[in-house]
Order: C-alpha cells, then structure tokens, then sequence
C-alpha cells in the first residue's frame, strides 16, 4: 500500500499528541542550562530554547501593536517549545496579559504547573470538566447554541456568574456562534445571569481582502451590542498574521502565537521590514559519520542523489520523526562550526545527510544546527522560503519527546 505524506504525518502525529506535554529531561542538570552542558558524548538531537529571544519578539510584538495587551497563544505545545517551559518563561512579563490553548488538558497543565495569569479555553469543552476548569480559574469560550446549558454546570460550582469570552464566527466557519444570528444569542446569555463576559474574539481566515470583511461584520455585531447595552468585554481577533497586515484588527488586546516564537506567519522577506523578530528554538545534534564517496556512490533511500566525484558526506541523527521536515533537501543547510552545507538524499525517519565538500573538515562529534539563529541559513524563516515547508511545520512538528534545553 502506498503510504502518502499526508497520512504518515497524520499517524505521527496521533502518537506524538499521547506523549506528555512536557518532556522529561534526559539529564536533570540540562534544564535550565547552556548548550556547553551537553555531554560529549551525547549524539542524539535536542532543542535549545532560547529566553532572551522569547522576550526580544514579546517586546517587538507589543511595539508594533502600539502598547496592546498580549494574549499570548501557546497551544500546539507552545509551537514547539514546550507547554508549560513557554508559560513559564513568558508569565513575569508585563506585556503578556495571560495566555489561550485549545486542549482541555493544556489548560489544566498550565495551573498544574503553576501559572497564575489567565487562561483562555478556546475550544468546546464537556460537561464533564466544566466545574473543574471554574474551581481552576479557566475562563471557557462560549461558542454554541447550547452554551447556557454547560455554563448552568459551572455556576453552580462557582456560586456567581462564570467569567467566560464569547467566539464568533465571522466567515472561517470553524468554530463559534455565527455572526448574523450572535446578537440574540449574546443577549440571551447575559439576561440570564449566569455569565460574565469578559471577552469576545474571532479567527481570521488569513485572506487579505476577506479579512477586512471579516473584522466589519465583527465590529457591526460589537457596536449593535454597545448601542444595546450589551458589555462584550475585551475585542480581540488578531493572531500573529493580523498583527502584521491589518493594524485596524489590534482592537483591545492581540492574540499572537507564532510570532512570539519567532516565526514570521506570511511572507518574511516583507514582514521583517515591520518588526525584527528572533527564532527561539534551536534544533541540534551531533555529527555520528563522516566518509568519503566514490563518484557514482549514491546517498539514502530513492538513490535521489548520486555523487558526480569524489565528495564527503555527514551523517546527522535526526529525521522527520523529530521534526525535520522531509523537504530539507530542496534547498536547506545546516551549519556546523562556520561552514553551512546543504542536505542531499533523502531525509528519512532518524538521519539525514550532508554534503560536506572534497575536503573532509568535519569530524564525528561535531555539533549540528539544523534550525536555529547562528546562521542565517538555518533560520526557520528562510528554510521556510527555501523550501516551501510553512513556518508552523518547522515549529510545531518539533517532536515533544526530545529534551528542552534554556539558554
């Protein structure tokens, strides 16, 4: 049977989403500590995260929002860098406002692991946790017909009205109470007494022209609300993609994921004009081999590459399985030491493969840098342009279950 890309990502990442959130260090003194506390002897991958990167891009996100709140999105374990490492790192900051997940149990584990400031839910959720996520502190987004019916739960767990935020959909026809029937709705869950709105937000579809339609019709429904009496809370609908093309959609507080992390959401070459925005994560390993190929020797599954004359090749442990995207070889580079190569082959599950050049200057140990800031060639935002991967890929395919490393 042919196995398609599509399916086998979809398979990797039903087993990927059954691991913890939070991996478990391999060596307890790694985390927190530097990338000179990598063992010697150790070639398996890990991803460093990078603190001041963190909270360079929180800085520049806040700047060219004019001073807007940070509804900071950390779902997808934190695009990579860790659930509760990401919440950590981005709690003490002043700018961030609190923070928004899409899983039930990311919720949970943010007050788990401590975190204080808000937590929005945007996501359903069942019956069965309402009370919970109230004796929590998480604020649910109300997003269906039938929402009076789940928040009667919560209240009476709570013994007041339940602080909650309204979703709306205005055209992504994903999730939320559609906007030209939202005003009854919304009327019928305030008259009831048993929510208090704290917010009402939506998703762009990320189309220029239909976005701006998008925030009118939101806009509409906010303003008939006011004129009506109706205290929405805070307007909120731009996501990292808004923040840079459409200032109008900054409203009361922004919404950003991606590029808190470093990741530009469209085109870079345009956005980095806008704001100077620095990759977070670092995805290293070490050198396991090294050797020497005859011309006509052939490198990886599919014979994709075939050496033209004597050449030397690295081999690198890590593959797709650790989120290296297969496309690598459609013009990636890695770097190591100072010297950037490219990636030939093929780039299987556990290695991928360099070319190194008719002189053999990289030795087994070496460190690697597959994705990271020391070059600009290994930067998320160009291999992205290279190769036609999305940012979000890059980041979000980062296989929770190789250790997190603060640097």
């Amino acid at each position: 049977m042919t196995i398609t890309r599509r399916r086998f990502l979809r398979t990797t990442m039903a087993a990927v989403a059954a691991t913890a959130l939070e991996p478990v260090p391999f060596r307890a003194s790694l985390i927190p500590g530097s990338a000179a506390q990598i063992p010697e002897d150790r070639f398996d991958p890990w991803i460093e995260v990078d603190r001041s990167a963190l909270k360079h891009n929180v800085a520049e996100v806040h700047r060219i929002t004019r001073g807007r709140p940070i509804l900071a999105v950390i779902k997808n374990n934190a695009y990579g860098l860790g659930l509760t490492l990401a919440a950590r790192l981005l709690e003490p900051l002043p700018e961030v406002k609190g923070f928004a997940v899409v899983k039930t149990e990311s919720a949970f584990a943010l007050r788990e692991a401590g975190i204080k400031k808000p937590v929005l839910l945007m996501a359903r959720f069942h019956r069965s946790v309402a009370a919970d996520l109230v004796r929590q502190h998480i604020q649910p987004c109300l997003l269906a017909d039938d929402a009076l019916d789940l928040i009667e739960s919560m209240g009476r767990a709570l013994g007041a009205p339940v602080p909650a935020q309204v979703y709306l959909d205005t055209g992504m026809s994903r999730m939320g109470v559609p906007y030209h029937r939202a005003l009854p709705w919304i009327e019928s869950l305030i008259r009831s007494g048993k929510v208090s709105i704290q917010g009402t937000f939506m998703g762009f579809t990320e189309d220029p022209d239909f976005d701006r339609e998008q925030l009118k019709r939101f806009l509409a429904v906010a303003n008939q609300a006011s004129e009506a009496g109706m205290e929405l809370g805070l307007l909120h609908a731009a996501s990292s993609s808004a923040v840079f093309e459409l200032p109008e959609a900054h409203l009361n507080m922004v919404r950003p994921g991606m590029a808190l992390y470093g990741g530009f959401p469209n085109d870079p070459r345009e956005q980095r004009k806008k704001a100077s925005l620095h990759c977070t994560v670092r995805l290293k390993a070490r050198v396991v081999r090294v050797e020497r190929l005859r011309a006509g020797d052939s490198v990886s599954y599919g014979r994709n590459y075939v050496a033209h004359e004597p050449t030397w090749v690295a081999t690198i442990p890590v593959g797709h399985t650790d989120g290296y995207p297969r496309r690598a070889v459609e013009g990636a580079r890695v770097l190591i030491g100072t010297r950037t190569y490219p990636v030939i082959g093929a780039v299987s599950a556990s290695h991928t493969i360099v070319e190194v050049g008719r002189e053999e200057s990289v030795q087994v140990g070496d460190i690697v840098t597959l994705i990271g800031s020391e070059a600009p060639e290994v930067n998320p935002n160009w291999i992205s342009v290279e190769t036609g991967v999305s940012v979000y890929d890059l980041f979000m395919h980062l296989n929770p279950s190789l250790p997190r490393i603060l640097v």
